[in-house]
């Protein structure tokens, strides 16, 4: 009959080995889970620019509504800019301009020309790098009414993603403008 000594250690802890084991899983993970973290951080950005340009649609809406028709001249209308959150409608004081998701500033609403000239065209074209946009900077393009109309009878908004292109896939047929067309 054999007998079982059972042997009680002095000191509890980890040995050099398990340490080791257990900073490379952590770093495997870390490794993995970083590219992804940086992905959706990008991905939200780029979901808050869209919801940005939404805010800017409705408030072209609400300009028109009260002008006849008419929609605004420019991004910086001051008209229009009442037409933000919190503004006056109309009258001054101007509504909160949406922030940049990449910088936290103000939303500066830039004049856009739009690629072909038209709201289609546009839409037609491969998401391309805005002039004058930062990332996430939203761009305004009045498009003036044909004879024998007058005035600004429709629009089109784009946003810039992360690298300063249009928001919208990869290939031709996939930029993203809102308008009322």
């Amino acid at each position: 009959m054999a007998i079982r000594v059972l042997k009680s250690r002095s000191q509890h802890g980890f040995t050099l080995i398990e340490l080791l084991v257990v900073v490379i899983i952590i770093g495997i993970l870390a490794a993995i889970a970083l590219p992804n973290f940086i992905g959706a951080q990008n991905k939200a950005r780029e979901a808050s620019v869209k919801a940005n340009m939404r805010t800017c649609q409705i408030a072209a809406e609400s300009y028109a509504t009260d002008a006849a028709g008419q929609y605004p001249g420019s991004g910086t209308d001051t008209t229009y800019l009442t037409y933000f959150p919190g503004g006056g409608n109309g009258v001054a004081p101007a509504g909160n301009v949406p922030l940049n998701p990449f910088n936290s500033v103000a939303t500066v609403i830039g004049n856009l020309t739009l690629q072909g000239g038209s709201i289609a065209a546009a839409r037609n074209t491969a998401p391309a790098p805005l002039s004058g946009a930062a990332p996430g900077g939203i761009l305004y393009a009045p498009v003036a009414a044909t004879a024998p109309a007058t005035g600004v009878n429709s629009y089109a908004i784009e946003g810039a993603g992360a690298a300063g292109n249009a928001l919208g896939g990869t290939s031709a047929g996939t930029t993203l403008v809102l308008s009322n067309q």
